[in-house]
């Protein structure tokens, strides 16, 4: 599909003032796959974490500059990109994921001072969301932070909340399998490991990222499992993403 050259240049533009915040916040701006032009979905996650991907502030400035990118690192990433494809987006839709700010942080550092931090970027999310998101489009609050601070800036979009991806979210994971036993021991197996990591071949390709990172981030990926604590993570987005649907 053929680059928007006018939305290319537009989106450069709003990463380059997205670069500086994050730089004055004294963070490392961790861009974000770029669409091709407007979608129809976009997620809003929290804030990259820094240290799974790179030793140092250093190390990920690097990294960034080698053509690494936001979502395209864990398991759970890829868990998400899969089930927005299967189960949200149709044929011709398209999607981004996005984070509510964008400097990446130690995960122990993110929940310090947040509502400020999301004060600071809530301009640039909402220039971002009119840029790249279609007049209809659904959005998607990913996590309860994310809903709850959307919710107290008065978004002007309506939006559904899904449970975060994190595995420290691992316990929101069971709940939503209560009462729906049934039905997941009926999905349970019906996605494998090999469909995520289709999934991730794809995402990475689209997202030009070079070939090293993308054959070393593939080979990681093929050594992970699909636990029964993924499994429920993919049921979770599946119920939640079918009903944005219907």
């Amino acid at each position: 599909m053929l680059i928007d050259e006018s939305f290319h240049t537009a989106y450069r533009e709003l990463e380059e003032r997205m670069k500086a915040l994050a730089e004055a916040d004294g963070d490392v701006f961790l861009p974000n796959p770029e669409p091709l032009g407007t979608v129809q979905y976009v997620l809003i996650c929290m804030e990259p974490s820094l240290g799974w991907w790179a030793r140092s502030a250093d190390h990920a400035r690097s990294r960034v500059e080698a053509g690494f990118r936001n979502f395209l690192f864990s398991i759970e990433d890829f868990i998400l990109h899969f089930c927005v494809r299967r189960y949200l987006c149709g044929p011709a839709e398209r999607y981004h994921i996005t984070d509510f700010s964008k400097g990446a942080m130690l995960v122990d550092h993110a929940g310090l001072a947040r509502i400020q931090r999301y004060d600071r970027w809530y301009a640039l999310l909402q220039e971002e969301i009119d840029l790249c998101a279609s007049p209809s489009a659904g959005i998607v609050a990913v996590g309860n932070d994310v809903a709850q601070h959307l919710a107290r800036r008065g978004f002007r979009r309506p939006f559904t909340r899904v449970i975060h991806y994190s595995g420290q979210a691992g316990l929101a994971r069971s709940a939503v399998v209560v009462g729906r036993e049934d039905s997941f021991q009926a999905f349970s197996g019906s996605v494998s490991l090999e469909d995520v990591v289709a999934t991730a071949e794809d995402v990475l390709k689209a997202a030009h990222v070079p070939s090293e990172i993308r054959d070393d981030t593939l080979s990681r990926l093929a050594k992970s499992e699909l636990t029964t604590s993924r499994q429920q993570l993919i049921f979770n987005y599946k119920v939640a993403f079918e009903s944005m649907r219907s």
